[in-house]
């Protein structure tokens, strides 16, 4: 089963280079994209996860992301302050604010997040939010507009996770780390022992 798994994501990261190439995509083999997903003008890094339904416009993604169903990052801003709002029209519109993903950020189910915006390493939007200003790293962010909620970790954890740079390690290299602070930190490993 394994294997076979193995062969079939090789053959979706195959099937999408001449598409990454015309859409100028820059999008490391290790990142699984599912089904139905929209990608232009994107730098995406290694180990990272993009649910079906998503778009993704001139983003920049860090390493060991996950991004939920119906995610909408960036994309052009229409010129509502001017006399047309059509792109046909307008000469006006926004379309060229990088948005950038940091490392190990799990954007949830149905958010929308404006182009321009930077989203911090560790940081978690909720479900159906609309992010329309940066996020902090090692944060928790929801609703619309996005409000923050809470730190995601301690601040001596996350600082011990940061300077590890992890994320920058292959799966079995990052989880060895992981799992030393975990042991170092008392970092519950269920929601149920979270405060």
């Amino acid at each position: 089963m394994l294997l076979f798994k193995k062969i079939y994501f090789t053959i979706k990261v195959i099937l999408r280079i001449p598409t990454d190439f015309i859409k100028k995509n820059k999008i490391h083999f290790s990142t699984k994209i599912s089904h139905n997903s929209l990608i232009s003008d994107s730098k995406i890094g290694k180990e990272n996860y993009i649910a079906c339904n998503t778009v993704i416009i001139n983003t920049r993604i860090g390493n060991y992301s996950s991004i939920a169903p119906g995610v909408q990052i960036g994309g052009m801003q229409h010129s509502y302050w001017w006399a047309s709002t059509s792109p046909r029209l307008s000469k006006h519109c926004v379309y060229d604010n990088v948005t950038t993903i940091g490392n190990d950020v799990w954007i949830a189910a149905g958010c929308i997040i404006k182009q321009g915006v930077t989203i911090g390493d560790g940081a978690v939007i909720g479900a159906m939010s609309f992010v329309n200003t940066d996020i902090p790293e090692n944060s928790i962010y929801f609703g619309s507009p996005a409000k923050f909620y809470k730190k995601r970790l301690d601040d001596n954890v996350f600082n011990d996770l940061k300077k590890s740079k992890y994320w920058d390690l292959n799966p079995k290299e990052a989880l060895e780390i992981l799992n030393q602070l975990e042991h170092e930190h008392s970092i519950p490993t269920s929601i149920l022992h979270h405060p």
